[in-house]
């Protein structure tokens, strides 16, 4: 679908709109971007959305706006007029960086208050495993009544890997539960944990040894692909449960099928997979699984500030401004200097 908006005193500009959510909850979003001169190009991600015509199409676009489609090296090759490249979201695995950097576009992402809802998520599933809560439902549905053991989380400890906006977000949170949080995050100083009330770890297989509950919340990288393996499992209690809302190639799943054949862990609960949708996954056959389709940050107030944040970076970029979450800043002097 294309649609265009006339402004007689300003030069038209092109926007591509591949992020599947961006403007549809909150259409308002478009009507901003649209009054600022730019002709919109929505081909949606997930929608059957030709891939070959959207790349033929980035010729004519000078800004953006991603969620999962690959900004690979081909990709980027065909962006000869792009200003800008906007996340909508934070995880960029799926953009090459590097190789956008060396186009000089600014590549930008849209935190927004994405924090919460993953980290009201990551409770949820927290607290419906360890009370059972879905098998429980499923037996009132059907007719039965029966009792359900739980296990309880006052005292527990939690073990956040990754303490950024969402760790310290979850940590908040626990907390409030009576849970004791600790995390390991090499890239935070102590002061920091001490200010997110959480218990610092310099050492993922102590982390690891010591927790009733891991939440993972990092980004995917060739340094975190397949961090929890077969090895790291070993290092569990084996009552452990491992909440995932970040990324699935962070978890090797075959190794988490194995563990819990083995009931080396009490359980996964994962909002997101190695390929999604998962299709037939044998993840799916274990009923000491819990699963989302990855809906971590999809709630109105969040799409809703997602979106406004997308716009607040396309326009500095078209301003001749510094955006806020930019991560390749290098550029922007080489922006300056040579468009």
């Amino acid at each position: 679908m294309e649609g265009a908006f006339d402004m007689t005193d300003t030069p038209e500009r092109h926007l591509l709109i591949s992020a599947r959510s961006f403007g549809r909850n909150d259409p308002r979003h478009l009507d901003v971007l649209k009054n600022d001169g730019f002709v919109i190009h929505e081909y949606r991600e997930g929608e059957n959305a030709d891939l070959d015509e959207v790349r033929e199409l980035l010729p004519r676009i000078d800004a953006w706006v991603v969620s999962t489609f690959p900004v690979d090296v081909e990709t980027l090759s065909r962006c000869t007029d792009m200003k800008v490249i906007v996340k909508h979201g934070v995880g960029v695995d799926n953009i090459n960086v590097p190789e956008a950097t060396r186009r000089g576009i600014p590549v930008l992402t849209a935190p927004g208050s994405n924090h919460i809802p993953v980290a009201d998520l990551a409770m949820t599933h927290l607290l419906s495993f360890t009370r059972r809560i879905i098998a429980a439902h499923q037996s009132v549905q059907q007719g039965r009544w029966e009792r359900f053991l739980g296990s309880g989380v006052h005292g527990k400890t939690l073990g956040i890997i990754g303490v950024g906006r969402i760790g310290r977000a979850i940590a908040e949170r626990a907390r409030g539960f009576g849970i004791h949080c600790i995390g390991y995050d090499p890239y935070q100083d102590a002061d920091f944990f001490t200010e997110a009330g959480v218990t610092r770890i310099t050492e993922l297989q102590d982390l690891l040894g010591r927790s009733d509950f891991v939440s993972i919340n990092i980004p995917l990288t060739d340094e975190t692909r397949g961090l929890i393996s077969d090895r790291t499992i070993d290092l569990m209690q084996p009552h452990a449960l491992i909440i995932n809302t970040s990324r699935g190639s962070v978890v090797d799943e075959a190794a988490i099928c194995r563990a819990l054949e083995k009931k080396r862990i009490g359980g996964y609960a994962t909002d997101v997979f190695e390929t999604e949708p998962p299709g037939n996954s044998p993840l799916l056959a274990f009923d000491t699984v819990q699963c989302s389709p990855h809906i971590a940050s999809y709630t109105e107030d969040s799409m809703r500030s997602l979106g406004e944040c997308v716009i607040e970076g396309i326009t500095a970029v078209f301003s001749g401004e510094r955006p806020e979450h930019i991560l390749n800043p290098e550029v922007l002097t080489v922006s300056e200097s040579t468009r």
